[in-house]
C-alpha cells in the first residue's frame, strides 16, 4: 500500500486550496468585467442626471457621453444628453441625438414631437402670423356669472394670463373673470357709485381703466381690484367727459377715451393728467359723425370707428387726420382693436372683420352665425379672438381652426429635489407655433413620478419668482467703450433709481477675459462701483463671457434679465469660441431676455437681432428716447416656465435610484407631455 506523509497531505492541500481560491477570484473577476461596464455607465448617466437638473448643462453632456461610451444603446443616456444639449443652446447635435435615439426606440411620439419642435422653431417668437379661419372655442355666459350678473356687456379686454376683463353696461358691474369663465374680481368701492360702465382696458403696468357713461368719468384700478382714482368729470372742457365710451392705451401707458356727448377724442396720461383733445362733429372727412371704437398701434397712430359714418378714421399720435379706411361691407363698425404688428379687428354688427394695415385688404372672420350683436372685440397674445355679444350676455372666443387641431409643445425643463421632500418640476408650455401659453392652473397639469400619479400640485411659487428680478449687467471693458464712461455713469444712475428695492443686480465685466464685478446685491451704489470699473483692456470676446452670465443666473430663482452694455460693434474674437446663434438659443431655452444698451454710433443690426429673438430689446442709448421705459418693459417679460411644486413621501427602497419623470398638459382640448427623471433623495 502506498502511504503519504501527514507532511506531504499538508502540502496537496495547500496547493489545492490556493490553487481552488485562484480559480474562484479569476471566475468572480470576470463576472465583476462583466458587470462593471454597465453598473460604471450607469453611476456616470446618475451624475449626469444631477448635473443637469441643477442646471450645470456642459458638466451634464460630458457625463451623458461617458455613459454612452460604456453603453452606446442606453435611450435614456441619449435622451438627456439631447436635453443637455438642448438647454446649452447646442440645438443642431439635440436634434441629431434625438434623431438616432428614434432608430432605437419603440415609444416615438414623444420624442417626434420634441423633433418637429425644433426643427420649426423660430427663437422667442415675437409676430403674431395666425390664420384668419376661425372656430368657435369657448363661450362664457354673463346673466348669471357665478353669483353676478354681466348683462349687456360693451367692453373687454384680454390679459396674458388669458384673464378677460369686462364692462356691464346693462347691470353697471366690471369683472376680471377666468380663460374658465370664473369671476375673479369685481371691480368696485364704496366711495364711488358705478352708473353704465362702457370699456375696460388694461394698463401697460398692469392698472385697470374703467369708463362710466352716465357719471362721465373714469376710473383706475389695481388688477385686484384695489380702487385707485378717478377723473374726468362732466363737461366741455379740456379733461372733462360727457359720456366716455371705447377706450384705448398705447405703448407709452397713455389713455386714450371716446368722448360721445362732445364728439371727440380725450388722451390723458397714465395718472388722469389731461394731455390732448381732438376731432369735432361735421360732415368733412376728418370730422366725426358718432365714434364709436378706438385703437392705437405701435406705432402711435390712431383708429377711431365712426359707426355714423360707417368707416375707420385714422390720425397720428399728435390727432392730426391721415387717412380714412373704407370697405363697402362695412355697416356698423363698433369695437376695434390692434392684433400683432399689422392687423386691426373691427366688430361689426354681428359678423368680425380683420383690416391688413400692411396689405389694405379687408377679411370676414367666420362666427358660425353665433354672434348677434359684437360691440367689442380683442386678440389676445395666442390669435385667439374675444367677442362681447351685447344682446346675449356673452363673451365668446374664437380660436384660429389650425391651433384647435394642434397640439402643444411641453418640455420637461428639470426635476429639483434639493428641497426634498419638496419636489419641482419646471415645465414650458408653447402652443404648436412657439408661443408661450400662459394663466395655466392646477387642473391642466398631471404630473407622473416613478410611474405613478402625483395627487396634489402647487403653482404658487410662480408668482412669488415674478414679484423679483434679478438683473446682471454684462459690461463691456474693451478700450473702445472707455469713451462712453460719463454716458455709462448718468444712464445707468438714472436706470438703476428705478429699479425696485426688492430686485438685486450684479456685474459681469469682460474683454478678452471675463470676470464677476459684483456678485448679487440690492446695493446700487456698489453696482454702479462695479458697472464704472476701471479696467480696459484689448478683446471683445462676447460669447464666453455671455455663457458665463447665463450660468451665473441660472442659480437664481428669481425672474431673470441680462444688460449688455456696449459700444454696439462686434470684433473677430467676440464669438469665436461658441457661435453666435448657440448664444442666443442658450438664452432662449433657459428663458432670460437680453437687453442690449449701445452707446456708439447706430444701429447694430444683429446685436438687434440677438436681443429681440430672446424675448429683449435693443437700445441705442444716446440716440433714442426709448431708454426711460426699460425697467417697465423688463418688468413685463414673463417667462413660458412653470414651477410646479409637490411635497414627497420618502420611501427608502427608492434612495439613490433612477426614477421617470412625467408630465402631462391639457389646454382646452390641445395636449402635450414630456418626461425627463431624477436620482431619488438619499438619506446617507
Amino acid at each position: 500500500m502506498f502511504f503519504i506523509s501527514t507532511e506531504s497531505a499538508r502540502m496537496k492541500y495547500a496547493v489545492l486550496t490556493v490553487f481552488s481560491l485562484l480559480i474562484l477570484y479569476m471566475s468572480s473577476a470576470v463576472l465583476a468585467d462583466e458587470r462593471s461596464p454597465t453598473d460604471k455607465g450607469f453611476e456616470l448617466f446618475k451624475e449626469g442626471v444631477h448635473h443637469f437638473n441643477r442646471k450645470s448643462y456642459e458638466a451634464g453632456i460630458d457625463f451623458f457621453r461617458k455613459s454612452l461610451g460604456i453603453n452606446p444603446r442606453d435611450g435614456r443616456a441619449r435622451y438627456f444628453l439631447a436635453m443637455a444639449l438642448y438647454k446649452a443652446g447646442f440645438n443642431e447635435n439635440a436634434l441629431f441625438e434625438l434623431n438616432a435615439l428614434l432608430q432605437t426606440e419603440n415609444e416615438t411620439e414623444l420624442i417626434e414631437t420634441f423633433v418637429r419642435y425644433l426643427s420649426t422653431s423660430r427663437l422667442f417668437p415675437s409676430v403674431l402670423k395666425k390664420s384668419d379661419d376661425y372656430t368657435v372655442g369657448r363661450e362664457i355666459r354673463g346673466n348669471p356669472l357665478g353669483k353676478y350678473i354681466l348683462s349687456r356687456i360693451t367692453g373687454i379686454d384680454v390679459d396674458d394670463l388669458g384673464n378677460i376683463y369686462a364692462a356691464g353696461f346693462g347691470s353697471k358691474i366690471a369683472l376680471k373673470i377666468s380663460q374658465e369663465g370664473k369671476p375673479l374680481v369685481v371691480f368696485s368701492n364704496p366711495r364711488i357709485s358705478t352708473g353704465r360702465l362702457y370699456d375696460i382696458v388694461r394698463g401697460v403696468d398692469g392698472t385697470v381703466f374703467i369708463s362710466d357713461f352716465s357719471n362721465d368719468t373714469i376710473y383706475k384700478f389695481l388688477d385686484d381690484g384695489t380702487y385707485i382714482g378717478t377723473f374726468g368729470g362732466p363737461g366741455f372742457g379740456n379733461g372733462q367727459l360727457y359720456g366716455p365710451t371705447a377706450l384705448a392705451v398705447d405703448s407709452r401707458g397713455d389713455l386714450y377715451a371716446i368722448d360721445s356727448g362732445n364728439v371727440r377724442v380725450m388722451k390723458f396720461s397714465k395718472y388722469g393728467e389731461f394731455l390732448l383733445s381732438f376731432g369735432r362733429e361735421g360732415e368733412e372727412e376728418q370730422e366725426f359723425s358718432h365714434p364709436s371704437g378706438i385703437a392705437v398701434d405701435g406705432a402711435g397712430n390712431i383708429y377711431i370707428a365712426d359707426h355714423g359714418k360707417k368707416v375707420i378714421m385714422v390720425f397720428d399720435r399728435f390727432g392730426n387726420f391721415m387717412q380714412t379706411l373704407t370697405d363697402p361691407g362695412l355697416n356698423d363698425p363698433y369695437g376695434i382693436s390692434i392684433a400683432g404688428e399689422s392687423k386691426l379687428i373691427v366688430s361689426d354688427q354681428d359678423i368680425l372683420r380683420s383690416y391688413d394695415i400692411m396689405y389694405s385688404t379687408w377679411t370676414d372672420i367666420d362666427t358660425d352665425g353665433r354672434v348677434s350683436r359684437a360691440l367689442d372685440v380683442k386678440m389676445d397674445r395666442l390669435g385667439q379672438l374675444y367677442a362681447c355679444d351685447y344682446e346675449n350676455d356673452r363673451i365668446l372666443q374664437f380660436v384660429p381652426k389650425p391651433d384647435k387641431y394642434r397640439n402643444l409643445n411641453v418640455i420637461l425643463d428639470r426635476v429639483e429635489t434639493s428641497g426634498f421632500p419638496m419636489i419641482t418640476y419646471s415645465v414650458t408650455v408653447l402652443d404648436a407655433d412657439g408661443f408661450p401659453i400662459y394663466g395655466l392652473r392646477e387642473g391642466n397639469f398631471l404630473l407622473k413620478l416613478g410611474g405613478g400619479i402625483v395627487k396634489k400640485i402647487d403653482l404658487s411659487s410662480n408668482t412669488v419668482r415674478d414679484s423679483q428680478l434679478r438683473l446682471l449687467f454684462l459690461v463691456d471693458k474693451s478700450p473702445s467703450m472707455e469713451q462712453y464712461e460719463e454716458d455709462v455713469r448718468t444712464y445707468m444712475n438714472s436706470f438703476a433709481s428705478r429699479v425696485s428695492v426688492e430686485d438685486e443686480m450684479a456685474v459681469i465685466g469682460f474683454n478678452r477675459n471675463s470676470w464677476i464685478s459684483s456678485s448679487f446685491t440690492r446695493s446700487k451704489l456698489r453696482t454702479m462701483d462695479a458697472i464704472l470699473e476701471d479696467r480696459y483692456a484689448e478683446g471683445k470676446s462676447i460669447d464666453s463671457a455671455f455663457r458665463r452670465a447665463v450660468d451665473y443666473l441660472n442659480k437664481e430663482y428669481f425672474k431673470k434679465a441680462i444688460i449688455v452694455i456696449t459700444d454696439g460693434t462686434i470684433e473677430e474674437d467676440s464669438f469665436r469660441t461658441y457661435s453666435f446663434e448657440s448664444c442666443i438659443r442658450y438664452a432662449v431655452n433657459n428663458h432670460i431676455p437680453v437687453y442690449f444698451l449701445s452707446f456708439g454710433a447706430g444701429k447694430n443690426n444683429r446685436l438687434s437681432y440677438f436681443a429681440r429673438n430672446t424675448g429683449g430689446r435693443y437700445y441705442d442709448v444716446l440716440h433714442s428716447n426709448e431708454f426711460p421705459f426699460m425697467y417697465n418693459t423688463i418688468q413685463e417679460f414673463r417667462p413660458p416656465e412653470y414651477l410646479i411644486f409637490f411635497k414627497d413621501v420618502y420611501d427608502p427602497k427608492f434612495e439613490n435610484l433612477y426614477l421617470d419623470a412625467e408630465v402631462e398638459v391639457d389646454f382646452d382640448g390641445r395636449t402635450g407631455k414630456s418626461r425627463l427623471g431624477l436620482i431619488y433623495f438619499s438619506k446617507s
